[in-house]
C-alpha cells in the first residue's frame, strides 16, 4: 500500500509535467501587479507550514493529512537487526510505526502584514514490536514474540501569526512565531508485556500525542516568484519553554531548513520540488512511567534518551492545484511526498521511510 501511494505521487508529478506540450502561460509575477489573481505556486509544497501570508481582510480554511511510515531500525546511519538490538541488552526492539496525522487550520489577516494562524489536529499512531527471545516471549508475553501498541486523540494546538517585513517586486519575505499549548495526552497506556504476561502500561514519548510542555516555534521564509517559477527557503525551529512536563521529561529541541522550487504548467498546476534538514536535539529527563520488561530490566528502546534525536534529509516532491476562476475560485489541493536521503540518528530508533501530506485550502 506504501509503495503504491509513493508511485502515485511521482507518477502524477511525472505525468503533469509531461502534459506541457504548449508553452507555458505568462503569468503576473507577484502580487503588487495590479492585475495578479494568484498561481499554483504561490504556495509552497504542502508540507510546508507557515509558507505564505495574505491580504488585509482575507481568510483561510485549510485541511491536511500526513502519513508517515518508519520501518526497522538504524544505529547512527547504518540499518541494524532486531538481533543488533537485542545484543545490546534491550529486551524489546520496535520493528516499525505509522503516524496518521489530521490538521485543521484557520488563518485571517487583519492587516496587509500580519497574518494570524490557528491549527489543531488529531493523531493515531501505531507501533510494532518484537521481543527478544522465545524464552523472553514466554517470560514476559504469553508466548508471542510480537505485539502492537496504538494510540489516537487530539495532537496540541498551534496558534501564531506571520509579519511580512519586506515586499519589493517579485521578492518578499516574513517572519512567523507560533505557540503550541500542550493538549495533546503524555498519559496514554496500552498492553505492554510484562512478567506473567500484558498489562496497561505507560507507553514512551513517541507513542505519545503532545510535548507535554508549551513550546515556541519561529520561521523566517524568504520566497522569489519569476513569470513561469518560483523559488523559496525557510528556516524554523521548536523551543521547548519549560525544563520538563508533567511526566518528568522534555522533548528535544529541532531546528530546520528547507527550500524548494515550484513550477506553472499552466494556470492550475505547478509542480514542486524540495529539500529539507532536520536537526533534533534527545530527550532530557526521565521517563519514570515507562514499564520496564525482561529478565535483565532494560526494555524497549524508546524507553531511554539516548534513543532519541538525530539529523535526517529529505527530498520533496509535490503538486499544487489551483483553482483561478469558476465556482472553486480561491481553492487549492496538494499533496507531496517526502522521502530521506540520509539520516543519521542517535542510538538506536526506528528509520523514516516516507511522509505523504494531502492538503485542500480555501481563501475567502
Amino acid at each position: 500500500m506504501n509503495t503504491f501511494i509513493h508511485n502515485t505521487v511521482l507518477l502524477s508529478t511525472l505525468t503533469a509535467a509531461a502534459s506541457v506540450a504548449q508553452a507555458a502561460p505568462v503569468f503576473s509575477c507577484c502580487a503588487t501587479d495590479e492585475n495578479y489573481v494568484g498561481r499554483p505556486d504561490d504556495h509552497a509544497p504542502i508540507s510546508i507550514m507557515g509558507d505564505h501570508t495574505h491580504a488585509n481582510g482575507a481568510w483561510m480554511a485549510s485541511y491536511r493529512f500526513m502519513r508517515m511510515d518508519m520501518d526497522g531500525m538504524r544505529n547512527g546511519s547504518e540499518r541494524v537487526s532486531a538481533n543488533d538490538v537485542f545484543a545490546e541488552g534491550y529486551s524489546v526492539s520496535p520493528e516499525s510505526m505509522s503516524m496518521d496525522m489530521h490538521m485543521l487550520g484557520l488563518m485571517y489577516a487583519p492587516t496587509d502584514t500580519l497574518t494570524l494562524m490557528l491549527m489543531a489536529n488529531y493523531i493515531e499512531t501505531e507501533m510494532d514490536h518484537k521481543v527478544y527471545s522465545q524464552m523472553g516471549a514466554n517470560m514476559i508475553n504469553n508466548g508471542d514474540r510480537t505485539f502492537t501498541t496504538n494510540t489516537s486523540g487530539l495532537g496540541d494546538l498551534k496558534l501564531g501569526g506571520l509579519y511580512r517585513f519586506y515586499l519589493e517586486g517579485n521578492r518578499k519575505a516574513h517572519v512567523g512565531l507560533s505557540l503550541s499549548v500542550p493538549t495533546g495526552s503524555i498519559d496514554k497506556k496500552d498492553n505492554t508485556p510484562k512478567m506473567g504476561g500484558a498489562a496497561n502500561q505507560q507507553l514512551p514519548a513517541p507513542m505519545q500525542l503532545g510535548s507535554g510542555t508549551y513550546d515556541l516555534l519561529p520561521s523566517l521564509t524568504y520566497v522569489q516568484q519569476f513569470d513561469h517559477w518560483s523559488y523559496g527557503a525557510q528556516a524554523n525551529a521548536v523551543i521547548r519553554l519549560e525544563s520538563e512536563n508533567d511526566n518528568g521529561y522534555r522533548l528535544g529541541d529541532s531546528f530546520g531548513a528547507t527550500t524548494w522550487a515550484g513550477y506553472n504548467l499552466n494556470e492550475w498546476v505547478a509542480v514542486n520540488t524540495g529539500l529539507n534538514y532536520t536537526y533534533t536535539r534527545t530527550l532530557k529527563g526521565s521517563q519514570d512511567e515507562v514499564g520496564t520488561a525482561g529478565p535483565n530490566g532494560q526494555s524497549v528502546t524508546t524507553a531511554f534518551n539516548s534513543n532519541y534525536g538525530g539529523e535526517r534529509i529529505d527530498a520533496i516532491f509535490g503538486l499544487n492545484f489551483y483553482a483561478p476562476t469558476g465556482t472553486l475560485k480561491g481553492q487549492r489541493i496538494a499533496i507531496d511526498l517526502r522521502l530521506p536521503l540520509w539520516q543519521d540518528l542517535n542510538g538506536y530508533q526506528l528509520e523514516t521511510d516516507s511522509i505523504v501530506t494531502i492538503g485542500w485550502q480555501m481563501a475567502f
